[in-house]
């Protein structure tokens, strides 16, 4: 599973620099101008997501870290 994940990893970065070497080879500025303002959505959306987790994950991270302390006395020197 993890290998495979990987594969489809590296697979995606090499079709990523082939579909970008592919724009710059054969469209012209204003071909290029309408494919990068195509591509703005599906970078706009995974910036979001992005944003989206961060929130939950610092939360989540400070909560078990906190939840895992045998002190009190920790516990609240960490509040504090």
């Amino acid at each position: 599973m993890n290998k495979r994940f990987a594969y489809l990893i590296v697979g995606a970065m090499v079709l990523g620099i082939l579909v970008g070497w592919g724009c710059n080879q054969f469209l012209d500025a204003e071909g290029a101008k309408s494919a990068a303002s195509g591509l703005s959505l599906i970078t706009d959306i995974f910036l979001r997501l992005i944003k989206m987790i961060i929130a939950p994950l610092v939360f989540t991270t400070l909560v078990a870290g906190i939840a895992h302390m045998e002190d009190a006395a920790a516990v609240g020197r960490i509040g504090a």
